[in-house]
């Protein structure tokens, strides 16, 4: 059986496997334009993919069923607790960019705020690097935004969610993040009868963001209907 074939990585001129799509050694796209990673970037994507694992692993402890990241990172990226980090060489752009936006909700959640201001920048760079995105990414960089203060870039984002998928339950949710954020009771209240006059419909298209947002979707659901009976 002859030997896999070699090729010499573009950026650092590592020895690389003909058919890699990044390079071992410094992280770099094959084929494109892409940069390399910087070493500091990489540690960083691997600490995030890490937390993800630990979400995941969790999750699991508490259910007989898997559960997927939040975010919609997809399948768990590694086994459970334990082992040496995953190699994100072969990640691609966008599992590098949901990791980071992963990294960013954690520390949101347990209230790290150092960590969202050190990690949300790096996550809305990755996206930027994608190019086009889908209603899935916008909703990513601007839930992001909105929590580190860029409310008009969040209302940009549903506004790109909207032009690509009208009444999208994700535009309705980032903005009542966004006007709750600057204390616009109106606004929010508006975006939550929004997302409940659209909910029915767009719920039963089945689209994967609605699955892999579906535990805040129904939430946001529950919050909806309590404060337009509230009319608060």
């Amino acid at each position: 059986m002859n030997a896999p074939t070699k090729k010499t990585c573009s950026s650092c001129g590592a020895s690389i496997n003909a058919t890699a799509q990044f390079c071992h050694a410094c992280g770099a796209k094959q084929g494109g334009e892409s940069k390399p990673l910087s070493p500091a970037v990489l540690g960083i994507l691997a600490l995030a993919v890490v937390s993800v694992v630990a979400v995941i692993s969790y999750s699991v402890g508490k259910s007989s069923t898997p559960q997927a990241a939040p975010g919609g990172a997809g399948a768990p990226l590694a086994s459970a607790a334990g082992g040496a980090p995953p190699d994100i060489s072969n990640m691609t752009p966008r599992q590098q960019a949901d990791a980071l936006f992963n990294r960013v909700m954690t520390a949101h959640e347990t209230g790290d705020f150092a960590g969202v201001n050190q990690f949300a920048p790096m996550a809305i760079n990755a996206y930027s690097m994608l190019g086009s995105l889908d209603p899935d990414a916008h909703y990513h960089v601007g839930l992001m935004s909105a929590i580190t203060g860029g409310l008009d870039e969040a209302q940009a984002r549903a506004d790109s969610i909207d032009a690509q998928v009208p009444n999208h339950l994700l535009a309705s949710m980032l903005r009542n993040s966004a006007a709750q954020m600057t204390g616009d009771d109106s606004a929010a209240l508006a975006a939550k009868r929004a997302f409940l006059e659209h909910y029915d419909a767009e719920i039963v298209t089945g689209r994967q963001e609605y699955l892999d947002h579906q535990r805040s979707i129904e939430s946001f659901k529950t919050q909806a209907e309590e404060a337009v009976r509230g009319g608060s």
